[in-house]
């Protein structure tokens, strides 16, 4: 008798009951919800809900089903499932990721016959859930993007033989070709059966074994023997078929197939090694949410797609966050090539209960996807969520305890204890990994120091307690980082043109700067269509500005050879987080078709102080190959050009593993009339092949030959701006009154009356200050600090932008800000400036996330008869004329204070020196 399934998919009577435990005959209304779907994806009134619910639907059974073994099942119901057959409970079943069935036959009658599961979702509420509250179930993503609830995978009623094959786990060995194969049968044989074994591979049938089973058996286990196998890889994905086939009296009454492949993973020197071979892990991190159904995948065809977008983008491998995917994801991930390193669902809280059912996960896990080899890495817990181990000497020794379980378990795969963010770390671990988000432009030193940090092992990353593990062979890696990038909001919309409703998500996180509904109509209210010309214009430039950060940041760790890999933050947009390669509907970012050209093997890697120069002088750049395979490329050539001047040098070299250093390119800055971008072209070939292509942008200032507001005479009370103002050009007033411009760090009484009696005040804000009375009280405008504020941008990016019109349209590039402005990216904002502001008086500023907090960071107002402009840009850091930045910038800013004022002859000034 072989297996007949009938899906059971579609439209199923549902209801809501809140935390009430209703009878099903209590049921009084029903409305339909889709299955598989979670609730949250289907009703507007349910998007945060958890609770109970009813499904219910009914289906016809064939005739020629009486009497024979029916099972129900089902691919996940998150969390608590029972189910009946004809009002009669078959099973129940705890656990939300993981598949389960039950024998239904003999509920069964001739014809209709009513299927319904109650579901129950638990909040952390222990008084309505004492069972299992939330907080000590695995649960993962679902406290940060909303909840889970439902039946969310397939669900199939199947006739079966009664003697039948419940699991198969497969054991290739890439060494010899031999595969342990280990069956489960669903109960002890009546009789005796043949277990036919048959192996196909890319040229068909390869190799074939039959074995006994004898009566009383429930499992079988045996060996199968493969010659001239092929190993399984990310360039070569080549699978093969294991069909076992339960026979009796030579009939087939049962069968299963499984894909496998064959290939080994381990950590050796440092490095992870696939097949052998040292790999450079060039992964994203992959939440698995999906556009309309959450974690419910729309259909293999979408999986396709979105993957072959990541080999696109030259990601070699995805970390599945904390999460237990439909099956497919990892059918999908075979076939065409993507390691996956998988992490169990985080709990809230380590109890005795909560960590059987974490063992449960865990186990559950490895025996359903264990014949996977795109799996290559398992995580038990992620950044201490749901775990204490900075200060709990038990939760450390039970992480321990499951990293040394789970290694016996499976020992075909690393494991990772805990993938730390500070201030937690490793216990023992075969990946010492760690997580660190710095955005840039901005906080570009910091990024390169923390990569000093990991490439140097350091001691924080393992216990301190005394109980560390740690060989220090361990491969080193950043296996998170990144930046946002937005998406373009009329490319989420539905068929309908709305907003997609998780737009309304993410308002609790960050202070609201993650609140994506209302993004364009706050566009248009801080006047920001002025600056960038429209919403494209501006996701856009974000875009490229992400890139921008995440080729730094490989650069930065390719220059490395100590670390191993890294995880970008990450493959998808999520809901409210906009940090991925792709947006939420897998749209592609505006450098999607050249991300690969920094995440590849081999890369050209270029190290600079700073990319902003007046023409002439000479730039110098490091240069290096960074050669992320496990064997040498012989005969290359490391080229330079800049086809501004012609200049250009070419290096022959042969590229080692790991980072080889050649010769800096050394050049002039060329002449230009006006400021402009060029590019600095970089790449590494062979006689017949292009390996790799990389640039540097620089921003080249024509020679200034003093301010651009002409002869100014400029008054300050600081003694040191005295003489920087000498040196970059501007005339020295006696006093305020006698100046056109009055330069000054601190807003106090007398400069307040200087402008209302009609001067112009330069205010270089780079301390907290209130900026009343020039701003209204009410207004309470203020120069706050970064720091400690989501203006920081860390995490959720910070997008900051200069007009390039009036005084600064002789800043290059733009308008948001770039490497260029290195030496000047402000530690402070100017906030609670008004709508009107920036429409207005706004001429530099600063949104974060989806267009929330903007402040300025250059606004001019006017106050009495006279103006102040206030900038939090740092134009002091270096020497007077140093920095072309600083310089265009400080020279704008003046002139944006004499706005409408009409400077004296230097003969007709009096009190200027």
């Amino acid at each position: 008798m072989q297996r007949i399934t009938l899906s059971l998919d579609g439209d199923w009577d549902f209801q809501y009951s809140g935390d009430a435990d209703v009878a099903l005959e209590d049921v009084a209304a029903w409305r339909t919800a889709t299955v598989p779907g979670p609730w949250q994806a289907q009703f507007d009134d349910l998007r945060d809900r958890q609770g109970r619910a009813w499904y219910r639907r009914s289906v016809e059974i064939p005739a020629d089903w009486a009497g024979a073994p029916v099972f129900v099942r089902f691919g996940a119901v998150n969390y608590h499932a029972r189910v009946l057959v004809n009002g009669i409970e078959v099973t129940a079943h705890e656990g939300g990721y993981l598949p389960f069935e039950a024998p239904v036959g003999r509920f069964l009658r001739p014809g209709r016959n009513e299927i319904a599961v109650a579901v129950t979702a638990p909040t952390d509420d222990e008084q309505a859930y004492p069972e299992f509250p939330m907080a000590e179930t695995p649960f993962g993503k679902q406290s940060w993007y909303g909840p889970l609830s439902g039946i969310w995978q397939s669900v199939t009623l199947e006739r079966r033989a009664a003697d039948h094959i419940t699991a198969m786990r497969l054991f290739p060995e890439l060494k010899d070709g031999t595969v342990r194969v280990a069956i489960q049968l669903a109960q002890p044989l009546r009789r005796n059966h043949d277990v036919e074994l048959e192996v196909t591979g890319p040229d068909g049938l390869c190799a074939q074994l039959v074995v006994t089973a004898a009566a009383g058996q429930d499992r079988v286990e045996t060996t199968v023997t493969v010659p001239y196998v092929q190993a399984w890889s990310p360039e070569s994905p080549t699978l093969y078929r294991m069909t076992a086939t339960l026979r009796q009296d030579g009939e087939a009454v049962d069968s299963r197939a499984d894909a496998f492949g064959f290939r080994t993973v381990e950590t050796r020197d440092g490095r992870i090694c696939l097949n052998g071979k040292p790999i450079m892990l060039r992964s994203a991190l992959d939440q698995d949410y999906y556009p309309d159904g959450i974690c419910t995948v729309p259909s293999e065809a979408f999986l396709e797609d979105q993957f072959r977008k990541a080999k696109e983008l030259g990601l070699n491998c995805l970390r599945l966050h904390i999460k237990v995917p439909d099956p497919r994801y990892y059918e999908v991930a075979d076939r065409m090539g993507l390691l996956i390193w998988t992490e169990i669902p985080n709990p809230g809280r380590l109890t005795e209960r909560c960590a059987q059912r974490m063992e449960a996960t865990l186990k559950g896990i490895v025996e359903r996807d264990g014949n996977h080899p795109s799996i290559i890495c398992w995580t038990i817990i992620n950044e201490n969520w749901g775990t204490d181990l900075v200060h709990n000497q038990e939760h450390r020794d039970w992480v321990n305890k499951t990293y040394r379980w789970l290694k016996a378990f499976d020992p075909t795969r690393l494991v990772v204890d805990n993938s730390p963010l500070w201030p937690s770390f490793h216990v023992q671990s075969d990946i010492e990994d760690y997580h660190f988000y710095a955005a840039l432009p901005d906080h570009r030193e910091a990024w390169d120091g923390f990569v000093d940090r990991m490439a140097g092992r350091r001691e924080a990353t393992y216990t301190h307690h005394g109980d560390a593990k740690r060989t220090g062979s361990e491969p080193l890696m950043c296996s998170e980082f990144g930046n946002w990038g937005l998406p373009d909001p009329k490319k989420l919309r539905g068929p309908d043109g709305r907003e997609p409703w998780w737009f309304e998500t993410g308002h609790d996180w960050g202070e609201g700067v993650m609140y994506a509904h209302g993004v364009e109509t706050r566009f248009t209210a801080y006047g920001l269509d002025r600056v960038f010309g429209s919403m494209e214009q501006f996701v856009e430039a974000a875009q490229w500005q992400q890139f921008r950060a995440l080729k730094y940041e490989i650069e930065a760790m390719r220059r490395r050879p100590e670390l191993a890999g890294y995880v970008i933050t990450e493959f998808t947009d999520c809901h409210w987080e906009s940090n991925g390669l792709l947006d939420m509907r897998r749209n592609e970012r505006a450098f999607h078709h050249v991300f690969h050209t920094i995440n590849a093997d081999t890369v050209v890697v270029p190290q600079w102080d700073r990319v902003a120069y007046w023409e002439g002088e000479t730039i110098k750049v490091g240069l290096a190959a960074a050669n992320g395979r496990g064997d040498t490329i012989h005969g290359t050539e490391l080229r330079w050009s800049l086809d501004a001047t012609g200049a250009g040098g070419t290096e022959p070299m042969d590229l080692t593993p790991g980072v080889r250093h050649g010769k800096d390119a050394v050049f002039e800055a060329p002449h230009v009339d006006a400021p402009e971008i060029v590019r600095l072209e970089l790449e590494i070939d062979t006689s017949n092949d292009l390996l790799a292509t990389n640039h540097v942008e620089l921003a080249i200032h024509p020679r200034r030959s003093g301010p651009s507001a002409g002869t100014v005479s400029v008054w300050t009370p600081d003694a040191d701006l005295t003489e920087r103002l000498k040196a970059l050009g501007y005339g020295t007033a006696k006093d305020a009154a006698s100046a056109d411009v009055v330069v000054a760090r601190r807003l106090d009484d007398d400069r307040c009356a200087e402008v209302r009696a009609g001067g112009r005040l330069v205010l270089l804000a780079d301390e907290p200050q209130d900026l009343q009375p020039v701003f209204p009280h009410f207004q309470n405008v203020r120069v706050t600090p970064r720091h400690g504020s989501m203006w920081l941008g860390a995490w959720a990016s910070s997008f900051s932008w200069v007009k390039r019109s009036g005084p600064f349209a002789r800043l290059p590039g733009g308008p948001l800000i770039d490497h260029s402005f290195d030496r000047v990216i402000p530690n402070h904002v100017i906030a609670n400036c008004t709508t009107w502001d920036f429409q207005a008086r706004v001429h530099a500023g600063m949104v974060v996330g989806w267009v929330h907090k903007p402040a300025a960071l250059i606004v001019e107002r006017d106050c009495g008869r006279g103006r102040m402009v206030a900038t939090t840009f740092r134009l002091l850091e270096d020497a007077p004329g140093a920095d072309p930045t600083a310089t265009t910038l400080l020279d704008g800013i003046v002139e944006l204070a004499l706005k409408g004022r009409t400077v004296a002859a230097e003969t007709e000034r009096v009190g200027v020196e």
